[in-house]
């Protein structure tokens, strides 16, 4: 295809991933729309950068799998902090194969740092690329305009021309004949709901809504269109000097370039390197036996005055969370600039990774049970399940570097942080963290604990399954039935006015299924009642006896808690 033609193709297609863009998101609940636009955005980039007889190269496809994951996910987790994570992990990772889908290199060879660089450089490359385009597709029209033959550009100046006499005539004809007027008046309106043009006055941040989208769609092709093109251009040099293709290099690099970007900046030898290592590999030692011989060891073992086994246990995940990241930053720059000469060198190097990974992981296990107990004393937040579950994927991450440091494959490390944080980001949607909060901190209160009313406020219709039953179960005009009861009407208020707006693209899993369930009992269900609504955050607990202190403005008493969340 010739460039400014293809060019006029990039505008078009971009202008009608725009008119998507609009239909499905402007003012409009997101939820199966989402999906559906990446998939379409997709297929349209992959199919407009592709030279004719070239091959996508298969190897640097892989992270669509996960990308569309996250994107189907947004049409199923309400959770607002799930959705905006898995958007920012469909942009990135879209963004990252935008990068390399030219390439003759596999994205999994490079390091963990030029796949944040080349993402960042990708998305911001999308506006001056759709300029570009915007230049060729006007250069390819004005030269049409002046050929004989121009038929497309002859039709389009014939609808321009058209537009208004037709519209004359549709209001002369609909005043001449009231049936005529009617299938006029349902036509527009139909066409009104389905474009979403329901104000008139949105015309214009519609319009620039539209824009903004299609200059996306239009830089994206036209970004992976010009790389690709290069990318050709250089492998046919190549060829004709005589060189296998496989055996260019992956840009427009030379191997001393490359060579020289891998050296780092400062050297230690392995002296100082080991001073360090076994500093905190001794240091490490001496924690563990501590929290072998006390906090292992359970309750009994706490001799320190004044402080419970839960006291003791309560505090330090975090920082042993924070002391397992810096370590593996630690071993990771030791290992970029320590140099080791001899084999013995190398040995010892490895020996003390090993010992200090070990150790780690053991710190690791003992914050995993420090927080399983602080939380089933006092109950399960988003804050605890995070990083929770984000431990248990760092001492993967440990794996990973115990495989970079023996050097099972170049770069290792890399592919395996990025798909640590790819498996970190989709256990938590399988997770439905809403609802596992909601059913844990319940279950407490079944067993005789208090309930965090507070937090459970702010959680979204993911955990509705949970708190249906706990409204059922609890006895009529308990202060626990009350604040269900709020809680359930508020959500159905919710979402009979996304109900009500919806269309087939707003379709949702979690809010489809919550409506579902929330309609069957619409009738038990108290009226709304605003003095009953907890709007902040600032720790309300329900015991077991419905027993309250005084009150911080709403309709809830309160126990106060000086416990952090």
């Amino acid at each position: 295809m010739e460039r400014r033609a293809f060019a006029v193709w990039a505008v078009g297609v971009g202008l009608v991933l725009g008119v998507l863009g609009n239909i499905f998101f402007y003012g409009r609940v997101i939820g199966l729309s989402f999906p559906v636009f990446v998939a379409l955005s997709t297929v349209a980039v992959l199919a407009s950068s592709r030279p004719a007889r070239q091959k996508l190269r298969l190897r640097n496809l892989w992270p669509l799998l996960p990308m569309l994951f996250f994107a189907i996910m947004v049409a199923v987790r309400a959770d607002e902090l799930i959705s905006f994570l898995n958007v920012m992990a469909v942009l990135a990772l879209g963004g990252l194969v935008l990068y390399y889908l030219p390439l003759f290199r596999p994205l999994d060879e490079d390091s963990l740092s030029e796949h944040v660089m080349n993402t960042i450089e990708a998305g911001l490359s999308l506006p001056s690329h759709a300029a570009g385009e915007l230049r060729y597709s006007w250069d390819w029209l004005r030269e049409r305009r002046h050929q004989r033959g121009g038929a497309l550009a002859s039709v389009l100046r014939g609808l321009v021309f058209a537009s208004p006499v037709l519209v004359v005539f549709v209001f002369l004809l609909g005043s001449a004949d009231a049936v005529f007027a009617n299938y006029v008046s349902q036509t527009w309106n139909g066409l009104r709901k389905l474009l979403g043009l329901q104000v008139m006055g949105e015309t214009v941040p519609r319009l620039m809504f539209t824009l903004f989208i299609a200059g996306l769609g239009t830089g994206a092709i036209a970004y992976s269109w010009a790389r690709r093109e290069r990318m050709v251009r250089v492998a046919r040099r190549y060829i004709a000097v005589g060189n296998a293709v496989n055996e260019m290099p992956a840009d427009e690099e030379t191997a001393v370039e490359a060579e020289a970007k891998a050296k780092p900046s400062v050297k230690l030898g392995m002296i100082e390197t080991g001073v360090v290592l076994g500093s905190v590999v001794a240091l490490f030692a001496v924690f563990v036996v501590i929290q072998f011989a006390y906090f292992f060891g359970g309750q009994d073992n706490i001799t320190v005055e004044g402080l419970t086994y839960a006291q003791y246990a309560r505090r330090g995940f975090f920082e042993l969370v924070a002391v397992s990241v810096l370590t593996l930053g630690l071993a990771l720059w030791l290992d970029r600039v320590t140099v080791r000469q001899e084999r013995r060198e190398q040995l010892i190097f490895r020996a003390l990774c090993v010992a200090l990974v070990v150790l780690t992981t053991i710190m690791l296990v003992s914050a995993s049970q420090r927080m399983l107990l602080y939380e089933g004393v006092y109950g399960y937040t988003q804050l605890r399940v995070y990083t929770h579950v984000f431990m248990h994927w760092l001492g993967v991450l440990l794996v990973v570097f115990l495989l970079a440091l023996f050097r099972v494959r170049r770069n290792v490390f890399s592919l395996g942080s990025l798909l640590v944080i790819i498996g970190y980001l989709g256990t938590m949607n399988l997770m439905n963290v809403d609802y596992y909060i909601a059913e844990r901190n319940i279950a407490r209160y079944h067993e005789g604990q208090e309930l965090d009313i507070a937090f459970l406020d702010i959680l979204s219709v993911d955990a509705a399954p949970a708190i249906l039953p706990l409204y059922a179960e609890s006895e009529a005009g308990t202060q626990v039935n009350q604040w269900a009861g709020q809680w359930l009407r508020r959500k159905l208020m919710a979402l009979d006015w996304q109900h009500d707006n919806a269309s087939l693209f707003s379709a949702h899993a979690a809010r489809d299924a919550a409506w579902t369930q929330l309609d069957a009992v619409r009738a038990s269900l108290p009226e709304y009642d605003p003095s009953l609504y907890w709007g902040s955050y600032y720790g309300a607990y329900f015991g077991t006896n419905d027993d309250f202190g005084s009150g911080y403005g709403s309709g809830w008493d309160v126990i106060a808690t000086d416990e952090p969340r």
